[in-house]
């Protein structure tokens, strides 16, 4: 793992997580946007920086590597934390720990229940695909990247992540992803719960996760967009996401 920082250390800290096979540019909008206000740190995760091979190996792995950077240098006391769609499973897992504090815990289309055996195949073999497919340029696959998994201006970060990404970082990523569940009994009372979500047909378990926060954690506030998939506000439209930011930081 590498981790980012941008603004002055002094200030509250905000962590950003980005999702499953992104570049960590999909965060440039929001760092230029809350760097004067908040110490803005941004881990990019194991298996998705195009400068180093890394695997991921597991969440628990990331938490522990991020945590052992924060805390020597800034204590346990962080302001928020966002994590977009699997950068959520992180930020749930750094929540549930309770090694870092948080004020803020925001999710956005993050997958929070687990998964049964068949849509963990599935999604296996679905991004392994879309891996190799874009890592040998696929004309089709590159074209609907843009539709629906990043904006143009930031597809050469994309596929630079993906040329650098292993088999091994698709598979544990999703096994990790699919096994992953929220804790039902978090003790951090001081904390407020946020969750994203859209409605089109890729946010079916973004919606259930919520369902799930919500019903443990009644105080959860859950903002629905009608309409949109998977993170598309996000990262496709990060000034509608920064308004909704706005009204929580």
């Amino acid at each position: 793992m590498k981790v980012l920082e941008f603004g002055d250390v002094t200030k509250r800290k905000m962590i950003l997580i980005h999702g499953f096979q992104c570049p960590w540019q999909v965060w440039e909008e929001y760092i230029e946007h809350y760097k004067n206000d908040f110490h803005v740190i941004v881990p990019i995760l194991s298996g998705h920086n195009p400068e180093e091979k890394e695997d991921f190996i597991s969440f628990s792995a990331e938490a522990k590597a991020l945590e052992d950077y924060i805390i020597p240098r800034y204590g346990k006391n962080m302001y928020a934390v966002y994590g977009m769609s699997m950068g959520g499973v992180f930020a749930a897992t750094l929540w549930q720990n309770m090694n870092l504090s948080f004020e803020k815990v925001i999710f956005d289309g993050s997958p929070l229940v687990s998964l049964n055996g068949f849509m963990k195949g599935f999604m296996k073999k679905f991004y392994l695909d879309i891996t190799h497919k874009s890592q040998q340029r696929d004309k089709k696959t590159v074209e609907q990247a843009t539709k629906v998994i990043i904006p143009e201006d930031k597809l050469e970060h994309l596929l630079r992540v993906l040329d650098n990404m292993s088999n091994a970082t698709v598979t544990n990523s999703i096994d990790s992803i699919a096994e992953f569940k929220l804790k039902s009994d978090i003790a951090t009372p001081n904390t407020t719960v946020y969750f994203f979500h859209g409605t089109a047909p890729n946010e079916m378990l973004a919606k259930k996760s919520a369902k799930y926060v919500r019903k443990h954690y009644p105080a959860t506030v859950v903002r629905c967009f009608t309409g949109r998939f998977h993170c598309e506000n996000a990262l496709f439209h990060p000034e509608i996401m920064m308004e909704e930011l706005d009204k929580i930081l």
